[in-house]
């Protein structure tokens, strides 16, 4: 361990005895490894006092310094044990929802048969948090929609239609196809990305107005809501897909579609197994897309998840 990843741990605990302890060390080492940093800088960084180690003022930008080297060195240990050996590689994989249901499961198995001693960690979250997490280099490869990722290298893997969600005996229920008129004045719940994503940018983009009663940090909470009569909403079909609720889902005459692949840092390049897992991806992607929507068109009238059972 780097000494910047010791200053680190005192400046979260606050404590040389409590850095000590989480890191495995014993105090004079930390306390050695702060005095050597202080000498290095030819300024002290903390204020030692009875409350513990604080940070003195106008220390902040050489902190965020710190946490960039160390997140640097993580990096390059990953990275080199990637060039040594696929064997002991480690992956972190961000994704949505939708796509740890759908597409994930069947390509991590698929590639842990060619790899098996590959390690994969993964993130469910919302497009915020993930690309937060992907620029701050906490995630490798993150599957999300292209709209969310502006700037970012993206692989396309396939299209996603958005759909309108409603209560089973709601009037709209009896079209094959709604329009986006048909929303002006409706109860409208928001999901877990609002209105910052693609479903922001279709009512953006016209002058429909529904009425936006609630907002849920979670796509199968709002499903839950819609169920109960609360309102209608906008998901896209992969989540739809499968999801254990009573709603009927109808298709917008207008067509709309989000694009959906996986993404990773600009100004890294992959390496090691997360190269090995993208090129992979990229191969199989045909196939998982296509098992993942082919028992999902709107061949009928009508078009609902299954029942709660």
């Amino acid at each position: 361990m780097s000494k910047y990843e010791i200053l680190l741990q005192v400046c979260e605990s606050g404590s040389i005895s409590k850095a000590a302890q989480e890191l495995n060390y014993t105090q004079s080492a930390v306390s050695q490894a702060v005095r050597s940093f202080e000498k290095e800088i030819g300024a002290p960084l903390f204020r030692r006092s009875r409350h513990g180690m604080e940070l003195l003022p106008d220390t902040e930008e050489i902190l965020q310094a710190l946490q960039i080297i160390c997140r640097e060195e993580d990096h390059i240990r990953r990275a080199a044990r990637g060039l040594t050996s696929l064997d002991q590689g480690e992956i972190r994989v961000g994704t949505i929802q939708s796509i740890s249901y759908h597409w994930l499961p069947d390509l991590l198995k698929a590639f842990s048969r060619n790899y098996p001693n590959i390690h994969f960690e993964l993130t469910v979250d919302g497009f915020n948090s993930l690309k937060e997490k992907i620029q701050a280099n906490q995630l490798d490869c993150i599957f999300v929609s292209r709209y969310s990722v502006p700037g970012l290298p993206f692989l396309a893997l396939d299209e996603d239609e958005l759909m309108l969600a409603m209560p089973e005996d709601h009037p709209l229920s009896r079209k094959t196809a709604v329009s986006l008129s048909d929303l002006d004045g409706e109860d409208f719940i928001l999901s877990s990305d609002g209105l910052d994503y693609e479903a922001g940018q279709i009512l953006g983009s016209s002058h429909i107005r529904p009425r936006i009663r609630y907002q849920l940090n979670e796509d199968f909470a709002t499903l839950k809501m819609v169920e109960q009569g609360f309102g209608v909403t906008i998901l896209p079909r992969l989540l739809l897909t499968g999801a254990p609720f009573a709603v009927c889902a109808r298709p917008f005459r207008e067509r709309y579609f989000r694009t959906l692949g996986v993404a990773w840092a600009g100004d890294i390049s992959p390496g090691g197994a997360t190269a090995k897992f993208l090129e992979y991806v990229k191969t199989e992607q045909q196939a998982v897309c296509y098992d993942s929507f082919k028992d999902t068109e709107l061949s009928a009238h009508d078009w609902r998840t299954p029942k709660r059972r």
